[in-house]
C-alpha cells in the first residue's frame, strides 16, 4: 500500500491503482486497501468503483465510502441509488467542506429530481443548496436558524427534518444523534483515568467530554480528547481516536465512582468506574500487612517527626572479611549519637561470629544474634525494631560506607515531609547503578568508594530524584515511615530479594515517596550470598513481587525508560573526565572514531591509541552508543580505555557540547577508522574543531553497502556498478544502517576521504580497489605490521596422532562468518566426511553456526580467544597448516599474522591482501577463488606431504 500511495502523490493514478489492486488481492478482507483501490478506480472511471465502495459501506459506516459510492453511481447514471448513498453521507455525517460536496451534490440532485440538499458542517452549521428559504424541525419542533447556524441545544435532538416548500431536502431528516455520537472506552490507572474517543459521524472533530461523579453530584470535570497518537483494535477504516489522559491529583475532589460522558450525554463504554477503588484496596491491604508485621516492638518508643539519630542495621550471615570490613567502614563513618546494630542470622563462621563478639564486647556495635537462620527479611526486621524509635539505614554487610554519607542520606530523607526511604548510587544497585546502569562496574575497593563518593558530591550535591523504589544494598528509612508501613514481610520472601520493593510499594500506597540521593556513593560487592541458588531465589521472589503488586513490572520499566538519573550519572562522568585530563595537563589529544564490533579495526584503533600516548597525546575516542542514539567519549588511559558511558551525546542535537567536552583536550588531529553506527554529523565535530584528520580504510563500507562484498550469491560480487548494487541491497538489505542510495553513498564518502589529510590503507590491493572507485584519492601504503620480521615458518607437513596415523590438520583462525568464508568451510568439512579423506579442520575462535560444523564429525572449535593468547592457542592445536577462509577482499587480516607467528604456512583465495601478503613472503600457497570443495581439499592434504593414494 505504501508503494500505491507514494505513486498516487505523485500524480500517477494508473500505477497507483495497480499497487492497490495488488494489495487488496493480498489482503482481502483489509477494509483500507479495498477504500484506496475504489479511490484510484473512481479517478480513472473504473466501473469496480461502484462495487468496491458498496462493498465497504456494508462493514464500514464511513463517510469517505458513502461519498464515494454516491461519486461512482452517479458515473454508471443511476440516479436513484447515487441519491441514496449522498443522502445517507449528508444525514449521518458533518459536512466539513462544503465546497468540493456541493458539485457532486447538486448534480445528483438536479439529475434525481430532488429539491435540493442539506447538510450539518462543523459547529453546528446548517448547509443548504442554493433556493429559498428552508424550514427547519428538531423532533418535529419548528426551529430557526441565525446566521446559519442551528440553535443552542440542537445536539440533543434526534432529527433535524429540512424541506424546502413542504418537499424534504436530500439528506433530511439528518440523524443529529449520529452526528453527535462519541465512541469510546475508559479505565482506571493509577488512580486516575485513562482513554479513548472520537466523533464516527465527525472524525476531524477532537471530543469533549465530562467526568462527573456517578451520583452526578459536585461540579463536573470536563476535558477534551486531542492526542492522536493511539492504535484502537477493531477501530476500523478511517477511525481517528484520541487518547486522554486524566491523571489521579486531578480527581481528587470527584473521589467516589465516576462517569465519564460525551458531548452527546451517553457514557463511554467502561464507565461508570471506580478510580480510586484500586488505591483505597491498596491502602486497606497495606494497613493489614502493617498491622500484622509492626516495625516497633509492644510498647517500645514511638517516633518523633524528626528523629536525632540514625541507626545502621546490618544482618550478616557469613562473608567473614567482607562483613567485618563493611562494619568497619560504617564504625569509621558514624556520627555521634548514632549507633550500628548487628543481626548475627546464625552466622555459620566461628571466626565471624567471635569477632562480632569482641566488637559488641567494646560496645562499638550492638549484636543480636538468632539460634537458627531466619532470612534477610527477619533479621532485617530484628534490626529495625531495635532502633528504638530512630531512623534506621538498612546495610548490606558486603557495602562498603565513606565519610559523611550517613548525614547527606539524612539530610535528603528530610527535605520534604513525606519521603519514606533514600537510597544512594552505587555499582551495583538496580536502577541506581553506576557508571553502567545495566550493571557489570568494577566492584570498588575503599580508597575508590571514598573517590566516586568525593565525585558524587562535587557534581551531585543536595540533588534528590524521586524513584519508584529504594534499593535495598542501602536504604535510609524514616521511623514515622516505617511505623506507618510496617516492617518487612518474612512470610513470603524467604532468604531475601525483592522484600524492600514490597515494602516500598505499601509505602507508596500509604502516601510516601522514595529518593534517589545521586550526591552519595556506596561501594557494593552485591551476589556474596545464597551462593549458586541466588538466581532462582532472584526469580522466584519476582512472581511473589508481580502476584502481590501488578504493574509493578511496568511502573519500574517506565522509570528506567525515562531514566531521571541520566543527567547525574552524566555529571559524574564529567568530573571524572576533567580529573583525567588534569592528570595530563600538559598533553595534547588525538580523537579516533571508530565502531563497537571489536575485530581487526579495533585491534589498529589499539595500536593508534598507543602510538598517540608515545607521541606525547591523550588519545580520545568516540563510538556510537549501544542502547540509544548518540555518541559516546572514551578517553584511552595508559593500556586501557576509562569508562564513560554517561558521556552520551545526541547528535547533531547535542554536537555543540561535544565539541566543548573535547575542545578543552587541545586536540591537534583526528582519525577516521569507522563510521558505522553513527550519525554522519559525527563529522562535524572535526570540522568545528577545525583539525585536520587522517581516514584509516578497513573495509569497503566506503563504497559497499552490505560492508563485505557479498552479492545475492553469496559470493565476492566483484564490485559492479551502482545499478547493480542497488538490486543488490534491494534483495539482500544492507549493513551498514543508512537509507541513503548507493550513489549518494558514495558520493559522501568521496568527500570524506578527498577532505582527509591521508587515506591510509595496509595493502596495495586496498589501496586499488580504493582508487577505482574514488580516482581523486591517492591512498598511502602503510602495512599493519613488517611481515618481513616474522620468520618463515618450514614447510607444511601433516600431524601425526596418538594412534599413529598421519592427517592433514587445517587451522581455521578468527571468528568465521560468510565474509570469512564459512559456507566453503562447512562445504569441505562434509566434503572431508564423505569421501572419509585423512583431514580435519581446527577452528581458533567461533563461528556463525558452529552446530552443523561440529555435526560433520570433521571439525573442532575452540571458542573465542584474547588476541594476546591466539599464538599461544595456534600452537597447541598441533596444526599442519593454516587456512585463510575469507571470500571478500580483505585489508589486512591479522589472523594470517597470527598464523605466520605460530609457525604454519598459509592457504589462502586470490582475492585481498591475505593473497598479497602470501605471494610476497612466499609464505604459504594462493588457491583460485571459487574453487569446489574437493579441489581444495585435494590442495591443502597435498600441501601437507600426504601421498596421493590417500586423498584419492
Amino acid at each position: 500500500m505504501d508503494r500505491g500511495q507514494a505513486e498516487a502523490a505523485r500524480g500517477d493514478i494508473a500505477a497507483a491503482r495497480r499497487w492497490f489492486d495488488r494489495a487488496s488481492r493480498l489482503l482481502p478482507g483489509d477494509d483500507t486497501a479495498a477504500l484506496l483501490l475504489a479511490g484510484t478506480c473512481l479517478g480513472n472511471d473504473d466501473p469496480r468503483a461502484s462495487e468496491l465502495f458498496a462493498r465497504i459501506v456494508l462493514r464500514q459506516d464511513v463517510r469517505a465510502a458513502w461519498l464515494g459510492l454516491a461519486l461512482a453511481r452517479l458515473n454508471l447514471g443511476d440516479m436513484a441509488a447515487a441519491a441514496e448513498a449522498l443522502a445517507t453521507a449528508l444525514s449521518r455525517f458533518v459536512v466539513d467542506c462544503p465546497s468540493e460536496i456541493a458539485g457532486i451534490a447538486d448534480r445528483i440532485v438536479r439529475q434525481a429530481g430532488a429539491g435540493g440538499w442539506c447538510g450539518i458542517g462543523p459547529g453546528g452549521t446548517l448547509f443548504t443548496s442554493p433556493g429559498g428559504p428552508a424550514a427547519l424541525a428538531l423532533d418535529l419542533s419548528p426551529v430557526a436558524s441565525r446566521g446559519g447556524r442551528l440553535p443552542p441545544g440542537w445536539q440533543s435532538a434526534k432529527r433535524l427534518h429540512v424541506s424546502r416548500d413542504g418537499k424534504a431536502l436530500l439528506g433530511s431528516p439528518i440523524d443529529v444523534a449520529a452526528i453527535c455520537r462519541i465512541e469510546g472506552c475508559v479505565w482506571e490507572r493509577d488512580g486516575g483515568v485513562e482513554g479513548w474517543a472520537w466523533h464516527p459521524g465527525n472524525p476531524e472533530a477532537n471530543p469533549s467530554l465530562t467526568i462527573q461523579l456517578a451520583a452526578r453530584s459536585g461540579k463536573p470535570l470536563r476535558i477534551v480528547a486531542r492526542d492522536l497518537d493511539v492504535k484502537v483494535a477493531g477501530g476500523g477504516v478511517l477511525a481517528r481516536p484520541r487518547r486522554f489522559v486524566v491523571p489521579a491529583a486531578l480527581l481528587e475532589n470527584l473521589a467516589g465512582p465516576v462517569c465519564v460522558l460525551g458531548s452527546d450525554g451517553r457514557q463511554l463504554s467502561g464507565s461508570p468506574l471506580d478510580p480510586f477503588a484500586p488505591r483505597r484496596e491498596a491502602i486497606a491491604a497495606a494497613l493489614a500487612v502493617a498491622a500484622r508485621f509492626p516495625a516497633r516492638l509492644p510498647g517500645g518508643t514511638k517516633s518523633s517527626r524528626r528523629a536525632l539519630n540514625v541507626n545502621v542495621v546490618i544482618p550478616v550471615h557469613g562473608g567473614g572479611a567482607v562483613t567485618l570490613e563493611c562494619i568497619q567502614s560504617v564504625l569509621a563513618s558514624l556520627p555521634r549519637g548514632s549507633r550500628v546494630v548487628v543481626v548475627d542470622d546464625a552466622s555459620p563462621e566461628p571466626e565471624l561470629s567471635r569477632e562480632l563478639d569482641r566488637l559488641a564486647g567494646r560496645r562499638l556495635i550492638r549484636l543480636i544474634r538468632h539460634p537458627a537462620n531466619l532470612g534477610f527479611p527477619a533479621a532485617a526486621n530484628a534490626g529495625l525494631r531495635a532502633c528504638a524509635g530512630r531512623d534506621a539505614v538498612l546495610l548490606n554487610s558486603d557495602t562498603l560506607v565513606p565519610d559523611g554519607w550517613l548525614e547527606r542520606l539524612r539530610a535528603s530523607a528530610y527535605s520534604a515531609s513525606d519521603i519514606g526511604s533514600v537510597t544512594p548510587l552505587s555499582n551495583d544497585a538496580t536502577i541506581l547503578s553506576y557508571p553502567h546502569l545495566t550493571g557489570g562496574n568494577p566492584i570498588p575497593l575503599m580508597a575508590e568508594t571514598a573517590k566516586l563518593d568525593h565525585i558524587a558530591a562535587a557534581a551531585n550535591g543536595g540533588l534528590v530524584v524521586d524513584i519508584p523504589t529504594a534499593v535495598g544494598f542501602c536504604m535510609y528509612i524514616r521511623r514515622d515511615c516505617l511505623d506507618e508501613v510496617g516492617a518487612l514481610r518474612e512470610d513470603l520472601f524467604a532468604q531475601g530479594y525483592g522484600e524492600e520493593n514490597d515494602f516500598c510499594v505499601r509505602a507508596r500506597e500509604l502516601g510516601w515517596r522514595h529518593l534517589a540521593a545521586p550526591g552519595v556513593f556506596v561501594g557494593h560487592r552485591s551476589g556474596q550470598s545464597f551462593g549458586d541458588a541466588r538466581t532462582h531465589l532472584l526469580h522466584r521472589n519476582a512472581e511473589v513481587l508481580d502476584r502481590l503488586h501488578p504493574g509493578y513490572g511496568r511502573l519500574i520499566a517506565d522509570h528506567s525508560l525515562a531514566d531521571p538519573l541520566a543527567e547525574a550519572r552524566r555529571r559524574m562522568d564529567l568530573a571524572r573526565w576533567k580529573l583525567g585530563r588534569r592528570r595530563g595537563a600538559s598533553r595534547s589529544a588525538m580523537i579516533l572514531i571508530t565502531h563497537f564490533h571489536g575485530g581487526g579495526t579495533e585491534r589498529q584503533v589499539s595500536a593508534q591509541c598507543d602510538a598517540a600516548r608515545a607521541a606525547g597525546q591523550r588519545p580520545v575516542v568516540l563510538r556510537p552508543a549501544r542502547l540509544a542514539d548518540g555518541c559516546v567519549a572514551v578517553m584511552v588511559g595508559e593500556g586501557e580505555a576509562t569508562d564513560y558511558p554517561n558521556l552520551r551525546f545526541a547528535l547533531p542535537a547535542e554536537l555543540p557540547a561535544l565539541v566543548r567536552l573535547l575542545r578543552a583536550e587541545r586536540p591537534v588531529g583526528a582519525q577516521l577508522h569507522h563510521l558505522l553506527g553513527h550519525d554522519h554529523a559525527v563529522l562535524k565535530v572535526i570540522e568545528h574543531l577545525g583539525i585536520p584528520y587522517d581516514v584509516h580504510v578497513h573495509d569497503s563500507a566506503a563504497f559497499c553497502p552490505r560492508v563485505g562484498l557479498l552479492g545475492r550469491d553469496r559470493r565476492y560480487c566483484g564490485e559492479p556498478e551502482v545499478t547493480e548494487c542497488e538490486a543488490c541491497i534491494a534483495d539482500i538489505g544492507r549493513k551498514d544502517g543508512l537509507d541513503i542510495p548507493v550513489a549518494e553513498l558514495r558520493r559522501r564518502s568521496a568527500g570524506v576521504l578527498g577532505a582527509a589529510l591521508h587515506v591510509l590503507v595496509p595493502s596495495w590491493d586496498t589501496a586499488i580497489r580504493i582508487n577505482r572507485h574514488f580516482p581523486a584519492t591517492s591512498p598511502v601504503v602503510i602495512p599493519h605490521g613488517d611481515d618481513a620480521a616474522i620468520a618463515a615458518a618450514p614447510a607444511p607437513g601433516p600431524t601425526r596422532l596418538d594412534d599413529g596415523r598421519s592427517i592433514c590438520r587445517v587451522a581455521v583462525i578468527g571468528a568465521i562468518g560468510l565474509e570469512k568464508g564459512y559456507e566453503v568451510l562447512l562445504a569441505c568439512a562434509r566434503d572431508a566426511a564423505w569421501r572419509d579423506l585423512p583431514m580435519e579442520f581446527v577452528v581458533i575462535g567461533h563461528t556463525i553456526d558452529d552446530e552443523r560444523l561440529l555435526a560433520t564429525g570433521r571439525v573442532f572449535i575452540t571458542g573465542e580467544y584474547h588476541a594476546e593468547e591466539a599464538v599461544a592457542l595456534i600452537r597447541a592445536q598441533r596444526a599442519s597448516i593454516a587456512w585463510v577462509t575469507s571470500i571478500w577482499p580483505e585489508t589486512w587480516c591479522f589472523t594470517l599474522t597470527e598464523a605466520w607467528q605460530a609457525g604454519l604456512q598459509a592457504v589462502c583465495f586470490d582475492i585481498g591482501a591475505p593473497a598479497e601478503r602470501i605471494r610476497k613472503t612466499g609464505h604459504g600457497l594462493v588457491l583460485p577463488l571459487g574453487l569446489p570443495a574437493g579441489a581444495i581439499n585435494h590442495a591443502l592434504v597435498a600441501a601437507t606431504g600426504l601421498a596421493p593414494k590417500q586423498i584419492a
